[in-house]
């Protein structure tokens, strides 16, 4: 919430125009914890992996997703989770770092959109998200996210995770 107000307001700081900087904030992937309250649809799962086979090339893909509207108003951002469950013999652990849970040290990812779009309740959204590994920082990645609500309003954004 904090980021995107500044990124707002930054588009217009002491009465000058800042939007010839937004365009470099729009593709920041932002590393955050956030509230349960604020998420706006259902989840939806859009990769899984078995951390005991992935092979590294397995890292860059692409995956569609699609998501129901369950309150109404502004959506300004996609949230990115992930689950691991662990299963041993002895003990098993689930890692889940939704919004909906307790916060873990890993947090969420958040991909500010653009333009916020609004959305209705009951509405579908669906999209695409591609991760590519970056070519200037060997643990980042650069993320491609598309995608569209049922009313034809569009995003389309590329991310920097870093």
């Amino acid at each position: 919430k904090q980021w995107y107000q500044r990124r707002v307001r930054g588009r217009n700081v002491y009465g000058f125009d800042m939007s010839c900087m937004a365009s470099e904030m729009d593709g920041e992937a932002v590393v955050q914890s956030v509230e349960a309250d604020k998420v706006i649809s259902t989840d939806c799962g859009f990769k899984h992996f078995d951390l005991a086979t992935v092979k590294v090339e397995e890292l860059e893909f692409s995956s569609s997703f699609q998501v129901e509207i369950t309150k109404p108003g502004p959506l300004t951002a996609v949230c990115i989770h992930f689950t691991c469950n662990f299963d041993g013999e002895e003990f098993s652990a689930c890692l889940d770092t939704s919004p909906r849970m307790p916060d873990t040290h890993w947090l969420q990812t958040v991909l500010y959109l653009p333009n916020p779009i609004t959305v209705k309740e009951g509405e579908v959204v669906v999209g695409s998200i591609g991760y590519m590994k970056s070519k200037t920082n060997k643990r980042g990645y650069v993320l491609l996210l598309c995608g569209h609500s049922e009313s034809g309003q569009e995003f389309d954004q590329t991310y920097h995770l870093n």
